[in-house]
């Protein structure tokens, strides 16, 4: 029997079932009733409170700027009250509340102004309503950078403990530097585990970050941990990073030239620089990459310090311009790298490069 006889003859013998016909000429086969399509989130206006902080300055209160007379603020398609100039703090808030916003999106600008009307400290940035909406707004310095970030630290696991403490790990200094910028000397304690140091204020974006651990005492301070990363910033609101430093240790490297049996200085043997690399034995992966760390020609000592510990082959070549005329890469010497190990200048392990013909 056809399908769609059988069928309408079912439904005349189910008399108020509610069963219904449907007939699909382009479906041969069958009919899967879809879903309804689901309904728009729907949107509500609100009331929008800004609290705002500045920075890295003190607590970041209203209390630690005492420069700062009133807040600014200027929303896109909005006429605020006061014409949008308010307290800093208000009742012991670090804030104010507008009311009555539409729901869609808007961006903003909130001005810190001292007693000179100059503005101080400034912030930029957008939020959407839905409801009453919160906005936490971080004032950066005027003509400075309008980002920073909240950075702390770790070390890795030994056979002692899995995470180490500062004491744990020899550690009492952190050195921390910026886009290779001055180093500076944090102690270990102020941005272990959960604590947090403030970073000073940057441009938005992408920075490189370095971190040494630092074992200080009385005769000196020797590198034990290192950690070399990305710290990403956004304008207006600050960003909470954590690292883990890994233990390292060190080589001295020093370098003589021998035309054949003759030593030469590197004026002599017109060699204007060298290009120095580590293979390491367990990757055979390049430290410095195809290209190699350029150095001076010199027959002082150079340091690394910040080595993962291992077993490297060292590679040097003597560059006469961009033309290789020296090296010892037909007899590189292996060096074995140790954690929490540096050598000092007396230590330098001292390299023959012969020359090439």
């Amino acid at each position: 029997m056809n399908a769609r006889i059988l069928l309408a003859f079912l439904c005349l013998t189910m008399a108020g079932s509610g069963c219904i016909i449907i007939d699909r000429d382009d479906d041969p086969c069958c009919y899967t009733p879809q879903p309804d399509p689901p309904r728009p989130t729907p949107t509500y206006p609100g009331d929008v409170t800004f609290f705002w902080t500045f920075g890295n300055i003190g607590a970041g209160r209203c209390a630690d700027v005492p420069d700062v007379k009133s807040i600014h603020i200027s929303i896109s398609g909005e006429t605020l009250h006061n014409g949008g100039v308010y307290a800093c703090n208000t009742a012991g808030t670090d804030g104010i509340v507008l009311h009555d916003f539409q729901p869609r999106t808007y961006s903003y600008t909130l001005k810190a102004v001292g007693y000179d009307n100059q503005v101080l400290y400034q912030a930029s940035g957008n939020f959407t309503v839905n409801g009453d909406t919160r906005v936490n707004v971080n004032l950066a310095p005027q003509g400075g950078g309008s980002s920073f970030a909240y950075v702390s630290w770790s070390f890795e696991g030994n056979t002692n403990n899995s995470n180490p403490t500062c004491s744990q790990a020899g550690v009492n200094y952190v050195d921390v530097r910026i886009d290779n910028g001055e180093w500076a000397r944090l102690a270990c304690e102020d941005g272990i585990g959960e604590k947090q140091i403030p970073s000073p204020f940057l441009a938005p974006g992408n920075h490189t970050i370095e971190f040494v651990g630092m074992n200080v005492t009385h005769s000196g301070a020797t590198p034990y941990y290192y950690r070399s990363g990305t710290l990403t910033t956004q304008e207006g609101s600050p960003v909470s990073v954590s690292y883990t430093l890994r233990a390292v240790g060190g080589m001295s490297l020093r370098m003589k030239l021998f035309d054949g049996s003759v030593q030469k200085t590197c004026a002599q043997a017109g060699v204007t620089g060298v290009r120095i690399n580590l293979r390491d034995r367990a990757t055979s992966k390049l430290v410095f990459g195809e290209e190699g760390d350029a150095k001076p020609c010199t027959d002082a000592p150079i340091p690394y310090k910040y080595l993962p510990p291992g077993d490297y082959d060292v590679l040097i070549k003597g560059m006469s311009g961009s033309q290789m005329t020296y090296s010892n890469l037909n007899n590189p010497p292996m060096l074995t790298v140790k954690a929490f190990v540096q050598k000092t200048e007396a230590e330098a392990y001292t390299i023959n490069l012969q020359r090439h013909y």
